[in-house]
């Protein structure tokens, strides 16, 4: 039984040892920096999906909204062309 538990104690302070090691390389190298930047672009992943059916939703529940105001500006960028026209016209 004595020797069951040498060799459990043995096994468990290799491995706390190791886990030790592992923590210690980590904290040298940017690993956790770039598990940092895995977990934040992973987000912003998340966030644009979110933020595309958002919009989608918006432009589609405000599609008349926006053809209304795209016919303004057609008009209104027809009126600017018809005094350019007269303006050119009366000038010769």
């Amino acid at each position: 039984m004595e020797q069951k538990r040498g060799k459990a104690e043995e096994f468990f302070s290799k491995a706390g040892k190791k886990i030790d090691d592992l923590f210690s390389e980590i904290s040298r190298s940017d690993i956790s920096e770039k598990l940092e930047l895995k977990e934040r672009l992973q987000e912003l992943k998340r966030n644009k999906e979110s933020l595309e059916k958002d919009f989608n939703d918006f432009t589609s529940d405000n599609k008349e909204v926006f053809k209304d105001i795209a016919n303004s500006f057609e008009e209104s960028f027809e009126d600017i062309k018809n005094i350019f026209r007269k303006k050119k016209n009366q000038n010769g």
